[in-house]
Formats: structure tokens, sequence, C-alpha cells
């Protein structure tokens, strides 16, 4: 209990700073979602074809650039906490710029536990969040370790196993209190890209805290 109030201590004590590392990825979130958005009204295969042969250049293009932000955020985020962490906070900009040197192994790490945890979500959702608690060090091990993509997956994996049932239950907390704030925020603002940029807010407000509780842990394993 004394992690979750830490986490949300922390997020709110630099909530400015991470809206700003953040800003980036939620508007590319939103660009795509909006431009997809019509997609939810297409029951008609032609109409999908249609859309995607109109649209693919743009929808493409919006994509590419929304997953180098992703990434670069997936490796910056934790650029942010360790440097927070020690009094030398880091430029949001620079940040971001510390995961685009790591893109390609963070890719492939993100790649790999997608398509696994993608699995685990298939079986009654629960395997999916108890494989995404036990991955939740991969990225610290590509930042920091400088580990490859399959040694920073099986670092990950290893050195949460004595965690893995704490992780687990604040994953599933996390993730349920995403999933309750986008279902009640979903149901009372209007379908649009005010809406889209709303959720995708509200997404990354929870996963801020959330990874500091892995950042937390990571630092402790890292001084024993």
């Amino acid at each position: 209990m004394n992690q979750f109030k830490e986490s949300w201590s922390f997020a709110f004590a630099n909530w400015k700073y991470f809206l700003m590392l953040g800003l980036p990825v939620i508007a590319m979130e939103t660009i795509l979602g909006y431009l997809v958005m019509p997609l939810s009204d297409m029951t008609q295969p032609e109409d999908f074809l249609e859309f995607f042969e109109t649209n693919s250049l743009m929808v493409g293009l919006v994509g590419l650039i929304g997953l180098i932000v992703q990434i670069s955020f997936l490796g910056g985020i934790w650029i942010s906490y360790m440097s927070i962490d020690a009094g030398k906070t880091v430029n949001p900009i620079g940040a971001l710029q510390a995961g685009l040197t790591k893109f390609f192994p963070l890719f492939g790490a993100y790649l790999i536990i997608t398509i696994v945890i993608s699995f685990g979500y298939l079986l009654l959702i629960l395997p999916g969040i108890y494989l995404t608690a036990r991955f939740g060090l991969f990225a610290a091990q590509i930042m920091f370790e400088d580990n490859k993509v399959f040694q920073s997956i099986g670092s990950s994996w290893e050195k949460t196993d004595e965690h893995g049932s704490k992780l687990f239950v604040f994953t599933l907390i996390f993730m349920s209190l995403i999933l309750i704030s986008a279902l009640i925020l979903g149901a009372i603002i209007p379908a649009g890209i005010i809406q889209i940029a709303i959720l995708s807010i509200i997404e990354y407000i929870f996963v801020i805290p959330l990874g500091y509780i892995f950042f937390t842990l990571y630092k402790s394993l890292k001084s024993e």
C-alpha cells in the first residue's frame, strides 16, 4: 500500500514534467484515433477497403510516427524516473531522444512481449495481466543495462520472479482503473477528437505511477 501511495505522490509532484513527456504520444494517439474513427460505423467489407484505399497513406504515416514516438517514450520514461530520483531532471525532449537511441532493441522486445501478452489476454485476461507485470522491467534492462532484445525479456522475467504476485496486483489495479475511467468518460463525453484525447490522457495518468512502482523495484534490485 505504501508503494501505491508513493507512486501517486511522485506522479503528482512531477505532473508538469510527465505531461510534457507524454504530450507527443498523446497527440499522435489522438490524431490516429480520429483518423480511424469512421471505421466504427462501417459494417461492410467494401466500406473498409474503400476507407483504406483513400486514407492508407495518411493513416500509415501517422501510425509510423506514432510508433516511433511511443517507443521513444517507453525508453524515455525510465530515463525520467532515474533522473528525477537522482535530483537531476533531464529535459523531456532529451529523455525521448535517449529512448529513440535504443529504438530497435526496445521495439523488438516490445513486439515480442506484445504478441506473448496478447495470447495471455485471450486466456481470460488475467494471464495477460500477469505476463504484463512479469515483463515490466524489460525497458529498464535495455536503457540501463544495455541488454539486447531477448536478454531484456529474460532478465525481466528472472528479476520479477519473487515479486510476481505483488506486481500482478498492482498491474491489475491500475489496468482496472484505466478501464473503469475509460468506460465512464466514454459514456459521458460525446464521440470525437476531444473524447479520444481525454481517454489517451487518462491512460497516461495511470501509466506514470504504475511505471514508477516498477522503477522502485528495479532500483531496489540494483542496490542489493
